[in-house]
């Protein structure tokens, strides 16, 4: 009777959950490309129908462009130029904010000298900087690697610093309970506990980089997509400009899939990563 009244408690039973196996999802976004077809089939009939203004092409027009300008190398030719300027304006962002960031996160006087300048120029939009990298640098390629690492500096520059700061103060602790300290501890635990946060800054940074780098091109760009996109307009080509525009919506998709890609093989060890895993 004594033991009939004593709860019987399940330890060692696994759920059934635990024992179902989910099934893995496919790595292509089929739903999104199928919903994506559908808007553009709609358009285009629309834009069949004559109801939508005659700015706007019919896709099948577009889509004929981008191939025909990708073939012809008008379109293609101006590929390598944008994405040459992207890179070395995104990279060196990157080289400058991660080291910045960790001197800023780990010294309090660095942080301490640095904070109002950063505070000050950071809320300034990268575009008005454009005239006065004209002055400097001319119209090359300079100027606009200038522009991009100025846009692409500071959220790189932020996510690191609160990566840094965050760091477990124990780590740091066992850390020179082991006779690591000063440059070893930088390099062994403060960058590896940091690089979750700072990939997070580069997705963004990266993101932006695009977006300025097609920017100067309109602007002030005597090569590449935006400045392809400019010259299609003035000369009321519409169907070509549209395919430059919808060319460069597929780099951003094609990097911004390439940078997710990597940053869950880098940083696995992640909430987000594990769930993609699973």
């Amino acid at each position: 009777v004594l033991y009939s009244l004593i709860p019987r408690f399940r330890w060692c039973e696994i759920p059934e959950s635990a024992l179902t196996v989910k099934k893995k999802s496919s790595p292509i976004n089929w739903s999104g490309f199928g919903f994506f077809l559908i808007c553009v089939g709609i358009v285009e009939i629309v834009a069949r129908l004559g109801w939508l203004t005659s700015y706007v092409p019919p896709p099948s027009q577009i889509f004929a462009a981008l191939f025909t300008g990708m073939i012809n190398g008008d379109i293609s030719s101006q590929i390598g130029v944008t994405l040459s300027v992207y890179v070395r304006g995104l990279a060196l962002a990157t080289v400058l904010a991660i080291v910045t960031g960790i001197l800023m996160g780990t010294y309090k006087p660095v942080f301490d000298s640095l904070k109002i300048i950063v505070e000050f120029l950071r809320p300034v939009p990268s575009v008005a900087f454009i005239p006065l990298a004209i002055l400097f640098f001319g119209l090359g390629a300079t100027m606009r690697i200038s522009v991009i690492t100025y846009a692409a500096f500071w959220p790189m520059l932020i996510n690191t610093i609160y990566g840094v700061r965050a760091i477990d103060p124990q780590a740091l602790d066992v850390a020179r309970n082991f006779g690591i300290t000063g440059y070893e501890a930088l390099w062994r635990v403060t960058l590896p506990s940091a690089v979750a946060s700072i990939a997070t800054g580069f997705r963004i940074s990266a993101t932006i980089a695009l977006i300025v780098t097609i920017t100067t091109e309109l602007i002030a760009g005597n090569s590449g997509i935006g400045f392809y996109i400019s010259q299609m307009e003035q000369a009321n080509r519409l169907p070509p400009m549209y395919a430059a525009i919808i060319l460069t919506g597929i780099l951003g998709y094609l990097l911004n899939t390439l940078y997710f890609t990597l940053e869950h093989k880098v940083v696995f060890w992640t909430p987000a990563a594990r769930e993609r895993v699973t």
